[in-house]
């Protein structure tokens, strides 16, 4: 279940949410500053997506698996708490087979990062968005 600090994303045109079922929309941003939704690439977030904010300490109230999964889960690729590899293997252990993004600001190569994520999570769908624009999902 997520905490009451949950919203519908709004933020940029073309993003709105809706009433109704959410669950099949659900972005789960963890540890992340509402600045950097903002910088997504523009097809990263569904139409509807329905956003829940969470700190890293709130993540045990959290289902990770069946119907109330998030469909997407998005972080900083690196805090002060955890990092990128930290939570694939922590979402890995809850069960989430869904997708989830790391972000960062600048980075020169990504495919060291979805190396080491991929050799200790497997199970997840796992990518870095580069928030400078050159990730190659800004070119979709």
């Amino acid at each position: 279940m997520m905490d009451g600090r949950d919203k519908k994303l709004t933020a940029a045109p073309g993003r709105g949410a809706t009433d109704g079922d959410t669950h099949s929309r659900t972005v789960l941003a963890v540890a992340l500053a509402a600045q950097a939704l903002d910088l997504l690439p523009r097809n990263v977030l569904e139409p509807h997506s329905y956003i829940a904010r969470v700190t890293y300490d709130e993540l045990d109230s959290v289902v990770f698996s069946g119907p109330e999964a998030p469909a997407l889960v998005l972080s900083p690729l690196l805090t002060p708490i955890f990092d990128a590899i930290d939570l694939a293997r922590y979402l890995s252990q809850r069960g989430y087979r869904g997708r989830y993004l790391a972000l960062v600001e600048r980075l020169p190569s990504a495919n060291l990062i979805r190396r080491e994520v991929e050799a200790q999570s497997p199970d997840l769908n796992f990518d870095v968005v580069v928030l400078d624009g050159s990730t190659p999902l800004h070119s979709l």
